[in-house]
């Protein structure tokens, strides 16, 4: 019987070690459990709600936050290697504000997850500053080309224009609809 079982355990020892050299030479990588996450302002709050797999942490989304609030949160916030994507909403409640230092929240979100990709869809515009809609449009695209920019991928969709803060919250508006499905298909 003694002699079975170390027939067994050779021939076990033997196949793993084929297994392991197999996956050196072949260059393959254990891979993670697909873990994503929704930072930023209260659109990362109400469009996370609406997102089947992906997490939406309330110490890094919260109502009314800026770039400076985000970063904050992000410095107190543990490192997490298991996030592989990381989904940005930010930038409404400063306006798409020239001044936010949008590299050093890039640089801070791939420092806090380095497995992940960053992604960022647009916020809205319109309900709270008394701007004309060309003028806000400028700002909206100068700042989330700024982030394209920096190599975060832009989400095809966005919220956009909307004339009240109801509407601009709302997860029922088309534009929020067609979001939602899209981040829904990039996180299955």
């Amino acid at each position: 019987m003694q002699k079975k079982y170390n027939t067994f355990f050779k021939i076990g020892l033997f196949i793993t070690a084929i297994i392991l050299f197999a996956n050196k030479m072949l260059g393959n990588k254990p891979t993670l459990i697909q873990k994503s996450l929704i930072v930023g302002d209260s659109h990362a709050v109400g469009i996370g709600s609406q997102i089947k797999n992906a997490i939406t942490d309330p110490l890094i989304a919260k109502g009314g936050w800026r770039v400076s609030n985000l970063i904050q949160a992000l410095n107190n916030y543990p490192k997490k290697m298991d996030i592989t994507k990381v989904i940005i909403s930010i930038g409404t409640n400063g306006q798409f504000y020239k001044g936010d230092n949008i590299s050093g929240l890039v640089t801070l979100l791939k420092q806090k997850f380095p497995n992940a990709k960053l992604y960022i869809y647009g916020g809205s515009y319109g309900w709270s500053v008394p701007k004309d809609k060309t003028t806000l449009e400028n700002l909206f695209n100068a700042y989330y080309k700024r982030f394209k920019d920096l190599g975060v991928t832009m989400l095809n969709n966005r919220l956009g224009y909307f004339t009240t803060d109801g509407e601009a919250h709302s997860v029922k508006s088309n534009s929020a609809k067609l979001l939602i499905n899209e981040i829904n298909n990039l996180v299955k």
